[in-house]
């Protein structure tokens, strides 16, 4: 199978990584589970332009981006998948330096996948075309892959829990494990 990963929210652990840049940028705690646009703006931790700024830095400067830590599980089921005679590529939104950045920290854990970085503000439609299965932590993001992409996941975070998933839009999953099992699933069909 063809399967495509979004980078930040399922490769790399995206909230703490803000988390932790909030509080070196600005002074303010915010938990990993809070940091969605909408909560974080909206509940006053910053305003927007504090959050798009935090987000240029931590993606856009090596010091920083490079202290991501991966999801739990990622390197050891995106192995066995390949092993298991499956095609995967990353489709991320970052663009060119902020996937250079993805890549040279891949390159530290030890993560050989392909990445795509169409870069942000473009759907990953056209980047999907082709693709069995694709997995985003942002619902927003797979809406569009309906009719494109016939197996569609979300990865379950605090700050995407709040969100009711349609069926026909997406199935959640809580873990690497959990969407390993699917795509075995899958597999056997």
């Amino acid at each position: 199978m063809k399967i495509g990963l979004d980078f930040d929210g399922v490769i790399s652990d995206c909230g703490r990584l803000k988390s932790d840049g909030a509080k070196r940028l600005y002074g303010v705690e915010i938990p990993p589970e809070k940091f969605k646009t909408e909560i974080v703006v909206g509940q006053g931790f910053l305003t927007l332009e504090q959050y798009r700024s935090l987000q240029k830095q931590i993606y856009g400067t090596r010091e920083i981006g490079l202290l991501m830590k991966e999801v739990d599980g990622v390197i050891d089921y995106t192995q066995r998948l390949i092993s298991e005679g499956h095609d995967l590529t990353i489709i991320t939104s970052r663009g060119i330096q902020e996937s250079e950045i993805a890549r040279e920290w891949m390159r530290m854990v030890k993560l050989n996948l392909p990445l795509n970085g169409i870069g942000g503000g473009v759907k990953k439609t056209d980047a999907c075309r082709g693709l069995d299965v694709y997995i985003d932590d942002d619902l927003d993001k797979l809406e569009p892959l309906v009719g494109i992409v016939p197996n569609r996941f979300l990865f379950s975070w605090g700050y995407n829990q709040h969100i009711d998933v349609p069926p026909s839009t997406a199935k959640r999953v809580d873990s690497w494990q959990q969407f390993y099992q699917e795509i075995r699933g899958l597999n056997s069909h």
